[in-house]
């Protein structure tokens, strides 16, 4: 089965960046080392021109990890619960 990309994601400022900025790596991270990644993560998506789409995408799936949108799994988690 091909995976079907949203066409938004072709303007995405974080189109042909590192995943590794957006994703926890497989291991652990220190806290200062993960607040750093994420901190620069969120920076590059609040520049995004769709970063709209890319958080009502990531919310309409169910995203589990990484940062889309400018906001983490857990700051989806709990938007989604209000």
């Amino acid at each position: 089965m091909a995976l079907l990309r949203a066409e938004w994601s072709d303007a995405a400022a974080c189109r042909g960046i590192e995943n590794l900025l957006f994703f926890s790596p497989d291991v652990m991270e220190s806290k200062e080392v993960r607040s750093r990644r994420e901190r620069q993560a969120k920076q590059l998506c609040s520049d995004c021109n769709v970063r709209e789409d890319c958080l009502s995408s990531a919310l309409a799936q169910r995203e589990s990890y990484g940062i889309w949108g400018g906001l983490t799994e857990v700051e989806r988690r709990a938007l989604l619960r209000r």
